[in-house]
Order: C-alpha cells, then structure tokens, then sequence
C-alpha cells in the first residue's frame, strides 16, 4: 500500500513539475490583450509592475493575479479590479477558473498529503 502510494506521489511531482508551468504558460499566451491593455496601468499596478509584468517572465504572475481575481472575487478587492469576471470572455472565465481550482488544486492537495507525511514520519520516531 505504501510503495503505491509513494509511486502515486512521485508520478505527481512531474505532474506538477511539467503541468503547472504548462498550463500557465498556454494560459498566458491566450490571455485576452483587452484585459492586459485595461488592467495592467496604474492604479491596479505600479508604473514598474506595469511594465514588468508585460514580459516574461513576470507575465506568469500577471496571469495568476488575473486567474486567481477571475476564480475568487475576494482577490479583486486586493488589486481594485472590480467585476473582472463580468468584463472578460466567458471562455476565458471558464479556463481560468478550471486553472485555479483544478491544477492550483491539485498542487495544494499534494502538499497537504507531504506536509500530513512529515509528520506522521516526526510523530512515528
């Protein structure tokens, strides 16, 4: 059971490893340039987080900020985005939702299974 486990958690980092970049990266190249050209200005972002996040390989933190805003409104509030899930495609939406709670999940499910590992293994000696 453990040894099958373990392979499971393994197989899993490279599915994280290869995946996560993966999917952000298509994310990132299939953002919409109406929601970079509208958002990413002053007063959401700094005159330098404007322009940084306009390149690689910052661009994968605009996507995530943008994402996680889409998925869960609590993060519009932080970068004063207002209704950001009402003014973008609804496929975009959709796709950006699914990349939060399905891969941001999945990563944070493995996690919590290590972490659970850990200290089973500390409480065990």
């Amino acid at each position: 059971m453990k040894d099958t486990f373990f392979f499971i958690f393994a197989i899993s980092g490279v599915v994280i490893g290869i995946g996560l970049p993966a999917t952000t990266l298509f994310l990132t190249w299939i953002m919409p340039k109406s929601v970079i050209e509208q958002y990413v200005k002053p007063p959401h972002f700094s005159k330098f987080e404007s322009v940084a996040y306009r390149h690689f390989p910052s661009s994968y933190i605009r996507t995530m900020l943008f994402s996680m805003a889409i998925a869960i409104p609590f993060f519009c509030k932080i970068r004063q985005f207002g209704d950001i899930h009402k003014q973008v495609p609804k496929w975009f939406n959709i796709v950006s939702r699914l990349y939060i709670y399905v891969a941001w999940g999945y990563c944070l499910f493995w996690v919590c299974v290590f972490v659970m590992l850990v200290i089973t293994a500390t409480v065990q000696q």
